[in-house]
């Protein structure tokens, strides 16, 4: 046997696109759900006054080893469910920002969500992905999950998504892990979101 012959058989052979894309499998925690969230523009106005209060709560329930009180947030007063994005103009825009559809969502590490017939759906990548919650035809609710951005054409398809959100459905992003809020009508503001992000 020859020497090349003896490695090939320890060569690992590249993946198919197929077998690449079921990789693929973005997770979420329950208490991530909404925690960066893309919302009705109405609403800046309910965020501003949201995040005083929490500002307020935490600087008066602040101890050395944490905080005495938590806050809950209510729903908002202009719901995305009320824009009536529908879920296939949303999907169109996501796919044609080159953001790839997941079959399945692991949900507080182990269940396992079906997004081909379930409600809750993701489209993104390993380290960024759009979340959204459907109702009858229409999107009710969107969030993210965000790490590091690794790329150029990662930036610009993200930067495409936000930008469609702001323009066409006037929405704005909300960090509560943070509380910054930006608006995606504003690209100066979408462009600060991503460099937060930017590797």
């Amino acid at each position: 046997m020859k020497l090349s012959d003896f490695f090939k058989l320890f060569r690992k052979e590249p993946a198919s696109n197929d077998e690449a894309k079921a990789d693929y499998l973005p997770s979420f925690w329950e208490d991530d759900y909404c925690q960066i969230e893309i919302v009705p523009s109405e609403n800046i106005e309910h965020i501003l006054k949201t995040i005083d209060q929490i500002n307020d709560l935490a600087t008066h329930s602040g101890t050395d080893s944490g905080f005495t009180e938590t806050f809950g947030r209510g729903p908002m007063p202009v719901t995305t469910f009320s824009r009536e994005i529908r879920t296939d103009y949303l999907q169109r825009m996501l796919t044609d920002s080159g953001f790839e559809k997941a079959k399945n969502i692991r949900y507080n590490g182990r269940k396992i969500l079906d997004c081909e017939t379930g409600l809750t759906k993701a489209y993104g990548s390993s380290n960024f992905t759009v979340f959204f919650d459907t109702e009858q035809e229409c999107v009710k609710n969107i969030w993210l999950s965000t790490h590091l951005i690794i790329s150029v054409r990662q930036k610009d398809s993200i930067e495409s998504v936000f930008t469609d959100l702001g323009e066409q459905c006037k929405m704005v992003l909300i960090d509560w892990t943070s509380l910054e809020l930006f608006d995606l009508r504003d690209q100066k503001q979408i462009d600060d979101y991503l460099m937060g992000y930017w590797k």
